[in-house]
């Protein structure tokens, strides 16, 4: 038997008043918006029943030929200890490596002290004739530049992504690091247009989304003065973003990224766009200290659906970070977090699987408009720039944050289990770095460990 045996008109024609007979007559009296109907933080509604969308437009990766990258962090401040790690993630199934310096927002206490002496020439040593990615986070331009120069002596070169991010970096020299860097001719991207720092200080899928959209243009405009084209720079930035355990949320947010890159294209009057890069970490602020191997499902979550949102690059934050530096144990799983669902569940091997969907495109589509709503406001009140040094950023990120504050989590404030696993970590963390005028803010703090 197989499927076109089967009589199309076996069973009688479905419609959505009868379902909903069906439906009302199961609720019992019950509000069918209050029992059926969630919301996103952003008050999107996520209705129970959708009609496919035959005619929809899937949205791929940018490399649709290849599986996404599988990054993992180069962060442990003990220098020999994490190149020994590179190693080992390169030997292991990682396809790419994200250099964390301890100043950059991704570090979340630990990270690599960038000014050491001799990193940028043992790193390209390391990376050098390596078909791999690699990714700095939250290094500076004249790191970058440091680096372009040790690679100079080696033949074949890693695809490189420098992470250049004017609203990050703080510095006017941004706009001259991208011309010399492009004219060293890297495959790969130079700048970030990042929103990570917004959803791990607290805020919504739809701010995230509106923040990164503001930085791609805030780094349009900078550039524009220098003459470089507006296609030029879509085609040179990474977007990037978090993914959390909202499987159905984050599948969205990724879409709706590409949505809101080619309608930022198409404002700018470029008719055949490059496909954007996205880069995706999983969250921070989902991470949780009580019952940490918890975590490792949250990630796993996260993964699933930034892979088959349509990421390029995926970079796991280890499940025990909360604790201190992720010990070899943890570093292994978040790798193989990503390998095996490449390797074994092939989850590369169809682009956008969720296209058609009425559900993710419903969300996709809402997510998508209200970034935008944000965003232009944003452009009205003069831009990313002087937004966040207003204290406006601040100031919607906390108040998103505290109406989450009140959500329980399974494990940490629901379910808690009465004796705690020990966690085995290799140091203890250091402060925080504030990024955009915020700091990154987990949602178990505040709870006894």
């Amino acid at each position: 038997m197989n499927i076109d045996s089967l009589d199309p008109n076996t069973f009688a024609p479905a419609s959505r008043d009868a379902w909903l007979k069906l439906v009302n007559r199961a609720l019992k009296g019950a509000d069918f918006q209050e029992a059926l109907v969630s919301r996103t933080d952003d008050g999107i509604a996520i209705e129970p029943l959708y009609v496919r969308r035959p005619d929809a437009m899937p949205w791929a990766r940018r490399h649709i030929d290849r599986p996404w990258i599988v990054s993992q962090r180069m962060d442990d401040p003990d220098i020999e200890r994490a190149f020994f790690q590179l190693g080992e993630d390169l030997a292991n199934g990682g396809s790419g490596v994200s250099l964390i310096s301890k100043c950059g927002s991704s570090a979340f206490g630990i990270g690599i002290d960038a000014a050491a002496e001799g990193l940028t020439a043992r790193l390209a040593s390391a990376v050098a004739d390596k078909n791999i990615s690699l990714r700095l986070e939250g290094c500076s331009s004249a790191f970058a530049d440091a680096f372009v120069t040790a690679l100079g002596k080696y033949s074949n070169r890693p695809t490189m992504h420098f992470g250049l991010d004017a609203f990050t970096l703080i510095t006017n020299e941004i706009a001259n690091s991208c011309q010399r860097l492009s004219k060293a001719g890297f495959a790969g991207t130079l700048l970030n247009a990042d929103g990570r720092a917004v959803h791990n200080a607290g805020g919504t899928e739809v701010q995230e989304l509106a923040v990164m959209a503001a930085a791609l243009v805030g780094h349009m405009k900078m550039l524009d003065q220098t003459g470089t084209s507006p296609d030029a720079v879509l085609g040179i930035t990474s977007l990037c973003l978090t993914a959390d355990q909202n499987q159905f949320v984050t599948v969205a947010k990724a879409r709706a990224a590409r949505m809101i890159f080619a309608r930022i294209a198409e404002v700018c009057g470029i008719s055949d766009p490059p496909a954007a890069h996205l880069f995706m970490q999983t969250s921070y602020r989902m991470l949780t200290r009580l019952d940490a191997e918890t975590n490792i499902l949250r990630n796993t979550i996260a993964v699933f659906a930034a892979g088959t949102g349509g990421a390029d690059e995926i970079s796991v934050l280890p499940h025990t970070l909360a604790h201190g530096i992720p010990d070899p144990l943890a570093r292994r799983l978040a790798r193989n977090t990503q390998t095996i669902l490449i390797a074994e569940s092939h989850l590369d091997h169809v682009a956008d699987p969720a296209a058609g969907t009425g559900g993710i495109e419903a969300l996709s589509q809402a997510l998508a408009e209200k970034a935008w709503e944000i965003f232009t406001g944003i452009e009205r009140d003069g831009g990313l720039a002087k937004v966040i040094a207003s204290g406006q950023l601040a100031a919607m990120v906390a108040e998103a944050r505290a109406k989450r504050a009140t959500k329980p989590i399974v494990g940490t404030t629901l379910f808690v289990a009465k004796a705690q696993r020990p966690v085995t970590v290799l140091g203890e963390l250091g402060a925080l770095a504030e990024c955009m005028g915020l700091t990154p803010v987990r949602l178990d703090e505040g709870v006894e460990a």
